[in-house]
């Protein structure tokens, strides 16, 4: 039917006409009943500009009014006036104020220090959280009205030449150039630095490297933002790279209401549990931290954007380690460009969601912000301090060394939260090498010992061929159970029935369970030879069964059991009956005493 309509108006003049007058009235009624608020706004009727600023003056409000105020009460035509208001007063002058063009020619762009408020430039403060605040403290009445002190005007006036004019400020510098600028701002700037007897270069990097030296550039993160509006300052912003030896530092920030919900703990467990991350550090902020957080992540912004509450400023940096970063898909890829980590990404909004689920009441809010990046994440820690640095800097070092590929590595076999198996080329062989993830130790004790020890005892466990940091290299041994059907699978496991019974009466007699023997810990080779696998969940018996009947491979692990089992395997699953019911049939106590 909207197809149709369009095509009858098409054919017609007089309704292309009715029809642009009647989108118009639509326009300007809808803007009048509910406007869309954004930092742009008209000064009401009745109010001229200098009457505006002496209102804003008796009512102590704190602003300034930033560009082109040389001849107050005039400003250059067709210029706005461009205001930084702190974020708790913008509300007191609302009164003075309307979203929709009222006719007057007063028209205003009111940027909040922190960009609340509506005060914001596409999302972004306006200024760097420094840079705004040094713009109230230092301001000074002109003519009636407050405006910027000479050195926060050159930095402000620079900030806004680069960062947000980009090539179209005449700067040189950038990859494009115009003729046809609004200012010389290029004069202006380099007449203001000679006045002020600065040694500055006026071109887009020196004034970008002023403001870094002044502490008054943006974040990383905040360019990245602006890189996304301007893409013309991609120049400006670090190589991103990845460490040869893998792995990636990550960094969540947790705001306050996800704190004060006592969700803190919840969530470093999703991140270990549902995504097998290794958290390195929680740190709780102090108030120092907190106010240094919050000027200088995401921009100084904090609001509730386009939740229905804010997530409130930041109280705990949770930092940790991907050992298997993924790469972003390509359309993912194409919005964030600078985000390196899919695991990362998915890990966050999967965290919103589950708050959102919480219920309307408590759980729309954005109570997680993360680095985007490994590059992100470093500078993050580092507001917290060099020696905060070093020691997560010693903890990534640790994950990164022990993770590093010593032997060429044909394919990973296998990840998971305790550690990772890969199958490599060792000396003219294959081999298959297992390195076991820091504070794992107590699992790579346990596979350790089963194979240089208890191999020279038991055939069937591989024989070690080398050991290092938290690794151990045994012989690549081919299993033919891979290849086969469900149901051959099962008459070839049927058939190793001794085999199986002696591996659980070898580990009964030396006092130890082998907890997770199950199917899945089996390998025969072409020549029928049957090995095992799997030794991290091995453990010593603290009371030792008095017969086989009693070992837990048989009976099941008991219900007060308090060692180690794998995720899922419990003590209703881990009986005779439960574990080889399907390839061995029913447990009989005639077939243990035959073996033994």
């Amino acid at each position: 039917m909207k197809k149709l309509i369009k095509q009858v108006v098409s054919r017609s003049k007089v309704l292309q006409e009715f029809y642009n007058r009647l989108a118009k009235s639509y326009r300007l009624i809808k803007s009048s009943i509910k406007p869309y608020k954004s930092a742009r706004v008209y000064v009401k009727k009745g109010i001229d500009r200098m009457e505006f600023f002496d209102i804003l003056n008796k009512r102590h409000i704190e602003y300034v009014l930033l560009r082109w105020w040389d001849n107050l009460p005039e400003i250059p035509a067709g210029e706005d006036m461009d205001i930084l208001i702190n974020d708790e007063h913008r509300d007191l002058i609302d009164d003075l104020l309307t979203y929709h063009d009222n006719g007057t020619g007063l028209k205003c762009d009111i940027y909040t220090v922190a960009g609340s408020r509506h005060g914001s430039h596409k999302s972004i403060p306006y200024f760097q959280s420094n840079l705004a605040q040094t713009l109230i403290k230092t301001r000074v009445l002109y003519r009636g009205a407050y405006v910027p002190s000479p050195m926060p005007y050159f930095a402000s006036l620079a900030y806004h030449a680069v960062f947000h004019k980009g090539y179209g400020s005449g700067l040189p510098g950038f990859d494009k150039t115009v003729t046809d600028a609004e200012h010389d701002y290029t004069t202006i700037l380099t007449d203001q630095a000679n006045s002020l007897g600065l040694e500055v270069k006026v071109n887009a990097r020196g004034l970008y490297h002023w403001l870094k030296k002044q502490k008054y550039a943006p974040a990383d993160d905040t360019l990245s933002k602006l890189v996304e509006i301007r893409p013309e300052l991609s120049f400006l912003q670090k190589n991103l790279y990845s460490d040869a030896r893998g792995g990636e530092l990550f960094v969540y920030i947790v705001r306050e209401r996800l704190l004060n919900d006592g969700l803190l703990q919840d969530f470093k467990a999703f991140l270990e549990n549902k995504f097998q991350f290794d958290i390195l550090d929680v740190r709780v902020l102090n108030a120092k931290e907190k106010e240094i957080c919050r000027a200088q992540i995401r921009g100084g912004k904090w609001d509730r954007g386009p939740f229905k509450y804010s997530g409130g400023p930041p109280v705990t940096l949770v930092v940790g380690y991907d050992y298997h970063p993924c790469p972003l898909d390509s359309l993912t890829l194409k919005k964030q460009p600078r985000t390196t980590n899919r695991n990362a990404v998915n890990a966050k909004y999967n965290f919103r969601e589950r708050l959102n689920n919480l219920g309307l009441r408590k759980g729309h809010y954005n109570g997680v912000h993360s680095a985007d990046n490994e590059h992100d994440a470093w500078a993050y820690i580092s507001l917290i301090g060099n020696d905060y640095r070093e020691k997560i800097h010693a903890e990534v070092e640790i994950r990164r060394e022990r993770y590093a590929r010593i032997w060429g590595v044909r394919k990973v076999l296998s990840t998971g939260p305790i550690s990772k198996v890969e199958l490599i080329k060792y000396g003219q062989d294959l081999a298959v090498k297992k390195t076991y993830r820091p504070g794992k130790e107590r699992f790579f004790e346990r596979e350790l010992f089963a194979v240089k020890e208890l191999s020279k005892e038991l055939a069937f466990i591989p024989p070690l061929l080398k050991e290092g940091d938290g690794y151990v290299v045994v012989p690549y041994l081919e299993n033919i159970l891979n290849a086969l059907s469900e149901s051959e699978k099962k008459q070839l496991i049927a058939s190793k029935l001794t085999e199986i019974l002696n591996v659980i009466i070898s580990m009964h007699a030396r006092g130890l369970a082998f907890v997770n023997f199950t199917p899945e810990s089996l390998i025969v080779t072409p020549e029928n030879k049957l090995y095992c696998t799997g030794f991290s969940f091995l453990q010593k018996y603290q009371v030792h069964p008095p017969n086989i009947e009693q070992a837990y491979e048989v009976a099941g692990l008991p219900k007060d059991f308090s060692g180690d089992y794998p995720e899922n395997f419990h003590s209703s699953l881990s009986s005779y009956k439960n574990v080889w019911g399907d390839y061995l049939g029913t447990w009989r106590k005639d077939a243990f005493h035959k073996v033994s």
